[in-house]
């Protein structure tokens, strides 16, 4: 413990949670608790938002954070520029009081790396950047982004991605591989308990856009019903594709077997996997795929894309992967877990992402990766 008072940590994040059930920035969080036994300020700067000014708060009871709001209005784009320019101006005078920082952590390069950078030159501390961006071809085909983020990435004492497959996608840029490493998310596992359920129930998480994946897992839950009356599916969100999902489940007629439940706190959601059997997560793209390594540390096999991250740390022991456009694949490997639901080992499965994205082994990692930079 006496170790780690030297380090004094201002973290920059790109987004924070506003209220109770915010899923906005809810991994940042976790960020904060694997290293809780650290001296640590969050300082979230917004262009626009509710109130306008600054307000500090012990977020949770437990971690200090200012946040500071441009604007209370849109800005519209021919002003963007200018506020941006202000932006970067308050950032830096509110960031450079915290005097006695010794290492600034920012999340994403465009703004709050940039940010750290203007922040690191006046403190005069080293700073890390964890890259979230995805897909990370919007900031590989802007000209102005991919250089923005060259220079704060090269600035930079350390460079984290989220998975291998970002690390591939960031490196596209010209950063030495060496400066850059594949840190993963921290997930808080003392939220998730193991599930001994014998409900027959699925669930999909996440934000009910299209690439996401909740209207084919419902059309792949759809093909199960016949063979498998008894099961219900359970989705978890709200977005552009909920007013299709809620059509497709009145033109098939099955309100008794899907349940809408909306947007869920971590705390309601941990309630409903400890209730099902499996999850399925057919999305298109995931930088991380957060909700996926939630879902296992409940001990929930997952039937998930073969797209991007989640193939990382998704296997035979632990669920199935599938093209994610593909609503009769999807299907087969639902059925494929229904049968053989038993021979998936639960606490296996949690005990992986204990070992590989707890908060305990991930804040010592994070931790080891400061003290090799201050």
């Amino acid at each position: 413990m006496t170790e780690q008072k030297h380090i004094k940590l201002l973290v920059l994040p790109e987004l924070f949670p506003d209220f109770e059930g915010d899923w906005k920035g809810v991994f940042v969080e976790d960020y904060l608790k694997s290293v809780e036994n650290i001296d640590t300020q969050t300082l979230y700067i917004r262009l626009r938002g509710k109130e306008k000014g600054i307000s500090d708060e012990l977020f949770r009871g437990q971690f200090k954070v200012r946040r500071y709001n441009l604007a209370n209005k849109k800005v519209s784009a021919f002003l963007k520029p200018f506020k941006y320019v202000q932006w970067f101006l308050k950032g830096t005078q509110l960031g450079s009081s915290y005097s006695d920082t010794t290492i600034i952590h920012a999340h994403g390069a465009i703004l709050n790396g940039t940010l750290a950078y203007l922040i690191s030159k006046k403190l005069k501390v080293p700073f890390v950047v964890t890259e979230h961006t995805g897909p990370y071809s919007r900031i590989l085909d802007s000209w102005l982004k991919s250089k923005i983020s060259k220079f704060v990435f090269n600035k930079a004492a350390k460079v984290l991605v989220v998975s291998k497959h970002q690390k591939q996608q960031v490196l596209k840029l010209g950063i030495a591989a060496d400066k850059v490493e594949v840190s993963y998310n921290p997930v808080n596992t003392d939220i998730y308990q193991l599930s001994t359920s014998t409900a027959k129930n699925i669930v999909f998480v996440s934000r009910l856009d299209k690439f996401k994946g909740g209207l084919r897992t419902l059309k792949a839950f759809h093909q199960l019903l016949d063979k498998h009356p008894d099961y219900t599916l359970t989705i978890i969100g709200e977005g552009e594709d909920l007013e299709a999902i809620e059509r497709y489940i009145s033109k098939n007629n099955l309100s008794k077997n899907v349940i809408l439940k909306g947007t869920l706190t971590k705390a309601e959601i941990a309630e409903v996997f400890s209730n099902s059997s499996f999850m399925v997560f057919p999305s298109r793209h995931e930088t991380f795929g957060l909700v996926v390594a939630e879902a296992l540390s409940s001990g929930l096999p997952v039937v998930c894309t073969n797209q991007t991250a989640p193939k990382e740390f998704i296997n035979d022991k632990n669920g199935i992967l599938v093209q994610p456009n593909n609503v009769n694949e999807i299907a087969a490997a639902m059925e494929q877990i229904i049968k053989h639901r038993s021979d998936y080992n639960a606490q296996e499965i949690r005990q992986q992402v204990i070992d590989r994205f707890g908060l305990e082994s991930f804040g010592k990692y994070l931790i080891d990766v400061y003290k090799a930079i201050i």
